[in-house]
């Protein structure tokens, strides 16, 4: 069970000759038209274009679900069903929200709760979150729908007369403070939120094995002993020029590895920055890491191999959005020596520079991070 707390490449063209790889779309959709579905799993798509030329997209978590013969985007919109209770559209594990909380079953098993003591009033909807408002004079509750289980959090929203609700999750989740227990420090709340967060827990299905692939995570040196790897961000850079946070990506390369690499693109959506100037950003190779992955005991980065300067979600002026890195010789080097998996960190180009600090959607997040391949 994962439980956290948390604030939240060189820029390349594509090799000549070589066309950027066309975006299934949205992650599990349909491609489009002349564009041939070869193969998919949960965490890939295979097509074939009108040339002949066969483009593979990687995914960090998964994006599609297996009913009969289908496969159906994940859909993490919230909507209330015909019984009253609240659910997304279609997601790996078995969220619910009724009137006293969020409960999650998770696919392979186990399960977690928020449970609060009072009924509570009907929450609005906004995509994957649902807001409960003035659950305490002064508070609301706001629930997230993720790819892994649920995110809750607690937020300041006016005059306050009672204290902040204190958070925890039920059967053998772990609560998470609105302090680091080490330090005492408070910790810092999502960027999107104007930092209102009081409390926070995250519910995630446990990662399969310790080096699971495909895999996402971020470590940061304020948060010494928590896995981050179901939040539904990934962090880099420093929000106040002290705390330092990089985040990880593992992908399942089987469907490339030992074949010709003619293109790769990483795809992220950025989510939040804490300015609009362009702040350098980059993407090394890295040793495997896993769920017990930890600031202290990240393995040392190889090289970096792509750097961008593109800045996105502070404000209207640079709206969240897709940004696009190549990554080509980095997916060479893991296809020429038959790589299982391979590894990528991001961080800031610099980590002590608070405008530098950003915010992607990770494996559990609406939008997740794709990493697509060009082959020939």
């Amino acid at each position: 069970m994962a439980a956290a707390l948390g604030a939240m490449l060189m820029m390349t063209a594509a090799p000549a000759g070589v066309a950027a790889a066309e975006p299934v779309g949205a992650a599990g959709s349909e491609p489009a038209p002349g564009i041939r579905v070869e193969g998919r799993t949960e965490v890939s798509d295979t097509v074939v274009a009108p040339d002949g030329v066969r483009r593979v997209t990687l995914y960090s978590g998964p994006v599609q679900l297996r009913r009969g013969t289908e496969w159906v985007p994940v859909d993490l919109t919230l909507r209330t069903d015909p019984d009253g209770l609240v659910r997304p559209a279609a997601a790996v594990h078995d969220l619910v929200l009724g009137p006293t909380g969020p409960s999650v079953r998770f696919a392979g098993g186990g399960s977690a709760a928020l449970d609060w003591p009072t009924p509570l009033p009907a929450p609005r909807l906004e995509g994957n979150r649902a807001v409960y408002t003035q659950v305490r004079p002064g508070y609301d509750l706001v629930v997230e729908a993720t790819r892994a289980g649920f995110v809750a959090s607690a937020h300041r929203a006016g005059p306050t007369t009672a204290p902040a609700p204190a958070l925890a999750l039920r059967r053998g989740a772990e609560a998470v403070p609105a302090v680091d227990p080490l330090s005492g420090a408070a910790l810092p709340g999502s960027p999107t939120q104007r930092e209102t967060a009081v409390s926070r827990v995250v519910a995630a299905a446990p990662p399969a094995g310790p080096a699971p692939a495909p895999f996402d995570t971020t470590v940061q040196t304020n948060m010494l002993n928590t896995d981050t790897s179901g939040d539904p961000d990934l962090r880099l850079g420093s929000y106040d020029g002290t705390a330092i946070a990089r985040s990880y990506l593992t992908w399942d390369l089987a469907q490339v590895t030992g074949q010709p690499i003619a293109g790769a693109t990483l795809r992220l959506h950025q989510d939040w920055s804490s300015s609009c100037r362009p702040a350098a950003w980059e993407v090394w190779s890295s040793p495997v890491v896993g769920p017990a992955t930890r600031w202290a005991n990240q393995p040392a980065a190889d090289r970096a191999w792509a750097t961008s300067t593109e800045t996105r979600g502070n404000n209207a002026s640079c709206a969240p959005g897709w940004t696009e890195v190549d990554v080509t010789e980095l997916v060479r080097s893991w296809a020429a020596a038959t790589a299982p998996n391979g590894t990528m960190q991001l961080r800031a180009g610099n980590e002590t520079d608070p405008l530098g600090w950003k915010r992607f959607g990770s494996a559990e997040s609406p939008n997740v991070p794709q990493l697509q391949v060009t082959l020939g």
